[in-house]
């Protein structure tokens, strides 16, 4: 135990860049914890303080993209179609871990991921995915490229921003045309016939 304890405060003093890994590591995993936990859980209200976040923390989806097709409307879209080219690159919104990457039916190539502040995000239509189940990647990396496969008619990404499964209008959280995120302290409310309510408070969390 003393000779484990000496190596690991060797690295830590000698070997810094080995030893901000290890925190990342570590890091990763607190995040991880906390992906896979139901925000709802132990009450039916959560917040997400995007006023605070960083540039390390957020990244627009689909960089270049335009809305084609938003969220809501006559045939209840389920999500945000924005529109580039094909082949282009598609990036994680948040940080978070993977949870579904494989065809799934008219999504075609569909990315799910969990992320630690509560959401999920899901991106469809690829006409490759770039990351496996399991794999944790940081907000900004690659994860697939622009397609049109599953029930598309033009190359591009569905967008879907959820809790716990339930979709809600991505906007809330990203201005679509100038690819930022809202500065806003976000109040996520789960009603007792299961939908969601999402308010903007003034107080951070």
């Amino acid at each position: 135990m003393k000779k484990c304890f000496l190596l690991l405060l060797y690295v830590l003093v000698m070997c810094p860049a080995l030893s901000q890994e290890l925190l990342d590591i570590d890091e990763w995993q607190v995040m991880k914890v906390a992906a896979a936990r139901d925000p709802f859980a132990k009450t039916n209200q959560f917040t997400i303080n995007f006023a605070n976040y960083t540039e390390e923390e957020w990244h627009y989806p689909l960089p270049g993209g335009k809305v084609i097709s938003p969220f809501g409307g006559a045939r209840r879209h389920g999500g945000t179609d924005i529109k580039t080219f094909k082949g282009d690159t598609i990036r994680a919104a948040f940080p978070g871990e993977v949870v579904l990457s494989g065809p799934y039916y008219a999504y075609g190539n569909l990315v799910v991921m969990r992320h630690a502040n509560g959401l999920e995000t899901a991106y469809s239509h690829n006409v490759r995915n770039l990351v496996k189940v399991g794999q944790w990647v940081h907000a900004g990396d690659p994860i697939a490229l622009v397609g049109r496969t599953g029930r598309a008619t033009t190359d591009h990404l569905h967008f879907e921003t959820r809790v716990r499964g339930k979709a809600f209008d991505s906007s809330r959280i990203f201005d679509h045309e100038s690819h930022s995120i809202r500065r806003e302290v976000m109040v996520f409310t789960k009603q007792p016939n299961g939908g969601l309510k999402i308010d903007v408070s003034k107080d951070a969390e």
